[in-house]
């Protein structure tokens, strides 16, 4: 990989399919020139460096490359990356983007601007300029001249980026010329004469399987390329690719979603109407059941909510809007999708046909209802949406239900990496029609998965919100007034005094979050003196006839969107409860840092000599071929050795500062004085071995210099407010912990209640020896309180990026553990074990700064050490050690 490859690969941030594409370009272009070459020479060096060495022929005029590259890769991106590596090797300025439809050549122009999310040269904002963008709106503002039958056009420094789609420069069903290959007075020519004056035009093809068609081809051909770069999912032919990278390998890799085939199979004497019902209602149940998986997931990892949407394939119009009668009546599934489902077909007009596309474009918006979108093949190349995740194909062909230009609209990931859960990492396509001869032919294939509803079916769930003693609305307000309370441990709240100072900040808290919502229009928006006149005061409560009325104030579960906070008596019944269940746990961030010492040494100067000779200028007469004078030469030099050299050191070596002057002096004489020679003569050494001296310097320097490393924490919370987790849970999956319980291959699907000394009345476990754990806390009289930490609540990471969440925190009458429960097979696995040492970094520093004066210890247990009737104390006694990195 080249070094401007690898520049534009970290600025970018390229993904591995993207770089790798790029860097065959880069080892075509080191070989040719694309302005001078013929084509066959350059064909000749892309069928050399092409990836397998492909034998490269181009159907176009011009010398033409195709990335061959899946859906959902990022081949837009790709191309602003072509553009910008052609402009920083190769000088070019002037790039044609052809789109194949208003889709996506509306996508291009708007990605061309610096401000989109998208943009198409997005992270090499500081390496350029905004490129100048030209296309089927402005062009015929382009600066040019046409003066004595010769074209002048506009030089810039800057990239020229013209965007049209093909039906903007030639029309294949009607054999019509547009405006663009029309004489343009504003432009003296037509502005494809214009574009063909460029000596540095590369067109990028977008879609490029669609600009074969002769007519097509006639009218690229005509702009006179140099270069042309296509990119499509599905080449016309592999004659051109220099790079595949296709979905099966996208999947495997973990950049797309993984498609899934699924039917069922024993559907014999059911009618088509039937079939196409049961595929709707099957896919429909898929659709619930994700939406869950996700509201679980986002909620859990603090993300935003992800809304899945379901595509039905219907087989023309008035098939269409048959489905859409269905769907949105009120009898269809209670009426749950009324209002919900949107058609998109080429026969919609006027403000249906515009609200649907407004519809569309914003559909990955959670506040947009649509989640149902009907069309009829109108769907295709464009229209990029992540949050796809079932597609129901009506009445179509075995070959359309595979067809990759369908699929591809759902392979994008909604994370952008898979996540590990199947759920949200694979597209359903419901064929029950076609079902078993679809598995027949993807039996065996890299990129399809199948599953048969017959035999394994979707079982109903629902999500479940399970919130500490507060209701989460309120808790956001709890956590507020305890931080500004200055509140260290949960053991502090039971104090009287202490609970009127949170009351008096919640209610401060919760009325200027009101006041911050507060519709202009609303005359009954509370204000600060509308209520709890007393928090007012500093002493204690005066009456708790001046709080509001408890019948209409809202309960301790209310939500956060209620009008009227809760009444002193209410939240000092419901803070203490909390407090009683609340481990006092510090959120700290644990870094390394490292401490370099330099040490006065003897510098040696290992250079064996230098060239201090005097350079000589000679004057040889060509003709008659003999020496004429020979004068010395100007030695160039430095104005001071010594500052040179310690500049020169200063900015090598990244440890060394302006505080270490002293230092870098001593290094820098010692050297100077092993140097021969006088002054003078040191200042002509140093000016040409300057590099080589540096270097020297360096290594002695690194060769004694001290490291030190050490760990260092910082608590940026003194108490953690654990929020709500959220779980998926099965029919009937709600469970008393301590009840006999079988169903342990599918523990994940259910919640244990009934807890009383956990942080939250009910929990949910990976694995049964965690829920057999659970019993022992529950039941050991020294275990005061416990919590299983959702998903990235306690802050301990354990690489870069990724938290680390141990499965309990435990507080006994003695001390405070973080616990892991691992089977015993895993125990010694790389991973636990970063982990558990991460974990214990974790525990020396919360000792330190634990508020209830508590020490913390990490303690790893294995499955075969936990039974229920045993004491907490004698299984965290079992603990595995953890060993000490080398």
């Amino acid at each position: 990989m080249s070094g401007t490859v690898s520049k534009i690969k970290y600025a970018m941030s390229l993904r591995t399919p993207q770089e790798e594409a790029l860097s065959y370009l880069d080892a075509i272009s080191t070989h040719c020139d694309y302005k001078r070459d013929d084509k066959e020479t350059v064909e000749a060096a892309a069928s050399e460096y092409s990836e397998n060495n492909r034998k490269v022929r181009t159907k176009f005029d011009f010398p033409s490359f195709c990335y061959a590259m899946a859906t959902g890769i990022g081949k837009t991106r790709l191309v602003g990356a072509c553009i910008y590596y052609l402009y920083k090797t190769k000088g070019y300025k002037h790039f044609f983007i052809l789109a194949p439809g208003n889709t996506i050549y509306d996508k291009l122009r708007k990605e061309s601007n610096p401000a989109h999310p998208k943009y198409i040269f997005k992270g090499l904002e500081a390496e350029m300029g905004r490129p100048r963008v030209w296309d089927g709106e402005n062009y015929d503002q382009y600066p040019v001249k046409y003066e004595q039958g010769s074209l002048f056009v506009d030089h810039t420094s800057e990239i020229q980026l013209f965007i049209f789609n093909i039906g903007k420069i030639f029309n294949s069903k009607t054999d019509t010329q547009f405006n663009f290959h029309k004489f343009k007075e504003t432009l003296g020519a037509s502005f494809a004469d214009v574009l063909a004056q460029f000596d540095d035009l590369v067109i990028c093809m977008d879609e490029a399987h669609h600009y074969y068609a002769p007519a097509s081809m006639k009218s690229i051909n005509y702009l006179r390329p140099i270069l042309g770069l296509e990119f499509t999912a599905t080449p016309k032919s592999p004659s051109n690719v220099i790079y595949s990278y296709d979905v099966a390998r996208g999947a495997a890799e973990g950049y797309l979603k993984i498609p899934v085939v699924m039917g069922r199979s024993n559907i014999a004497g059911y009618s088509q109407d039937d079939i196409e019902e049961m595929k709707i209602r099957d896919g429909l149940t898929l659709h619930e059941h994700r939406k869950t998986v996700l509201r679980e997931y986002c909620a859990n990892n603090e993300l935003d909510y992800v809304k899945p949407i379901v595509l039905i394939a219907c087989k023309d119009t008035e098939h269409a809007k048959k489905i859409r009668a269905l769907i949105d009546s009120d009898d269809f599934m209670n009426g749950k999708y009324k209002g919900k489902v949107i058609e998109i077909h080429s026969k919609q007009t006027g403000e249906e046909s515009e609200e649907n596309v407004r519809l569309l474009l914003s559909i990955e918006s959670a506040a947009n209802p649509i989640e149902i979108v009907l069309h009829v093949y109108k769907l295709k190349e464009g229209w990029d949406v992540n949050n796809l995740f079932t597609i129901i194909p009506l009445n179509a062909a075995k070959s359309d239900i595979l067809a990759m230009q369908t699929i591809g609209r759902g392979l994008r990931l909604p994370f952008g990496e898979q996540t590990g859960n199947e759920d949200l990492d694979t597209l359903d396509i419901v064929a029950h029609d076609h079902y078993r001869e679809l598995v027949d032919e993807i039996r065996n294939s890299d990129i399809f998965r199948y599953r048969d509803l017959d035999k394994s079916g979707v079982e109903d769930s629902e999500s479940v919100d399970v919130s500490s003693t507060f209701e989460e609305g309120q808790l956001s307000f709890v956590d507020e007034a305890i931080t500004a309370a200055g509140i260290k441990s949960f053991d502090q709240v039971r104090n009287p005094q202490t609970q009127l100072e949170i009351y008096q900040a919640y209610v401060k808290k919760f009325m200027a979050s009101q006041q911050k919502n507060r519709k202009s229009d609303d005359p009954n928006q509370l204000s600060l003196f509308d209520v709890a006149p007393e928090v007012m005061q500093t002493g204690e409560t005066q009456a708790a006839s001046t709080a509001p009325d408890s019948a209409t104030a809202p309960a301790p579960g209310n939500k956060a969107g209620s009008r009227r906070p809760m009444t002193q008596e209410e939240f000092t019944k419901t803070v203490t409860e909390y407090s009683a269940k609340a481990i006092s746990v510090p959120k700290i961030l644990v870094q390394t840092t490292s401490e370099v010492k330099f040490n006065r040494f003897e510098v040696k100067c290992t250079i064996q000599d230098f060239e201090i000779a005097t350079a000589k200028i000679e004057r040889f007469d060509a003709i008659n071929q003999h020496l004429l004078t020979v004068v010395d030469a100007q030695a160039l030099e430095v104005e001071d050795a010594r500052n040179t050299l310690a500049c020169m050191l200063l900015d090598s070596i990244s440890e060394l500062s302006y505080d270490d002057a002293d230092f870098i002096i001593d290094v820098v004489e010692q050297y100077l004085a092993q140097m021969p020679g006088d002054e003078e003569e040191k200042k002509k050494i140093v000016r040409r071995y300057a590099g080589l001296i540096v270097n020297d310097i360096k290594k002695q320097i690194y060769a004694h210099m001290d490291r030190k490393t050490q760990d260092v924490h910082i608590v940026q919370k003194d108490l953690i407010v654990f929020r709500k987790f959220v779980k998926n849970v099965k029919k009937d999956g709600q469970v008393r912990y301590d009840k006999p319980f079988t169903d342990k291959s599918n523990i994940k699907k259910y919640l244990f209640t009934g807890y009383k000394k956990s942080y939250y009345p009910a929990n949910a476990f990976d694995s049964d020896t965690e829920r057999q754990f659970s019993i022992i806390l529950e039941e050991d009289p020294d275990v005061i309180r416990w919590i299983k930490p959702p998903l990235n609540q306690l802050g301990l990471f354990w690489k870069a990026g990724q938290q680390y969440n141990p499965d309990f925190l435990v507080e006994t009458t003695t001390g405070k553990y973080m616990v892991e429960v691992k089977a015993l097979n895993e125990v010694n696995n790389e991973e636990v074990v970063s982990k558990a040492r991460e974990g214990i970094r974790w525990c020396t520093f919360a000792t330190t700064a634990d508020p209830d004066h508590k020490s913390w210890e990490y303690r790893l247990i294995s499955d075969d050490n936990i039974h229920p009737g045993n004491t907490c104390k004698y299984t965290l006694g079992t603990a595995h050690p953890i060993k000490e990195e080398d």
